[in-house]
């Protein structure tokens, strides 16, 4: 599921700008103007959901091969490797100090301020993608620093971070599972040797008389 996750998180950016050139394109044919202020797409979804779609691929989740549970695993998944994002992301930007302090600030203000409309509780799947998905449409403003530096926020380009971290935060868990059945070997000879501990003592105190 992790290789399900890359794939869908690759194919945001490229979903984006596609949609976005559409919507440009078909703003010339009808003659009409964005509006002042009104991100790329405002109206619709800033990307197609290829996370959703892959969970609901048959081929892929069939009644047969899955459950709701493992589409709930990967939903979960999706959130917590979004979020393990974000929180790298603004840890990257505090420990770069007032240079990235407006890039922080955004972000932080962002995120705390929708993380239970989009991260708590029981919710529908694919909050993950929409999280992104209100940064992409959310228009550059002018925002001022407690350390006095003032800057113009980037959505864009914190969505791209998030979607670039992301990547690295599934890579890292894959090879954390890649390892996984090495690392229970050992932990399966202890047990193992403390079961035969066990069945020896077992054995020694029940005395062996009993069979001659």
């Amino acid at each position: 599921d992790l290789d399900v996750v890359l794939t869908a998180n690759n194919m945001i950016l490229n979903s984006y700008f596609s949609k976005a050139q559409s919507d440009r394109d078909r703003g010339k044919a009808s003659g009409t103007q964005q509006k002042s202020g009104e991100a790329v797409g405002a109206m619709d979804v800033a990307f197609d959901r290829t996370a959703v779609n892959l969970m609901n691929d048959n081929s892929r989740f069939s009644p047969t091969e899955s459950s709701p549970f493992r589409r709930g695993n990967f939903d979960l998944l999706y959130n917590l490797c979004t979020q393990a994002a974000i929180h790298r992301i603004l840890r990257t930007y505090k420990g770069a100090g007032e240079d990235r302090s407006v890039p922080f600030l955004f972000l932080r203000d962002f995120y705390t301020e929708r993380a239970a409309e989009y991260f708590d509780g029981d919710l529908p799947y694919g909050q993950a993608d929409d999280f992104v998905d209100d940064l992409l449409r959310t228009s550059p403003a002018i925002l001022s620093a407690p350390d006095g530096k003032t800057g113009l926020t980037d959505p864009l380009g914190a969505a791209e971070s998030i979607i670039r971290m992301r990547n690295q935060v599934v890579n890292e868990w894959k090879e954390t599972m890649e390892r996984v059945q090495e690392d229970h070997i050992g932990v399966q000879s202890v047990v193992l040797s403390k079961q035969m501990q066990n069945w020896d003592t077992s054995s020694t105190d029940s005395g062996d008389d009993g069979f001659q």
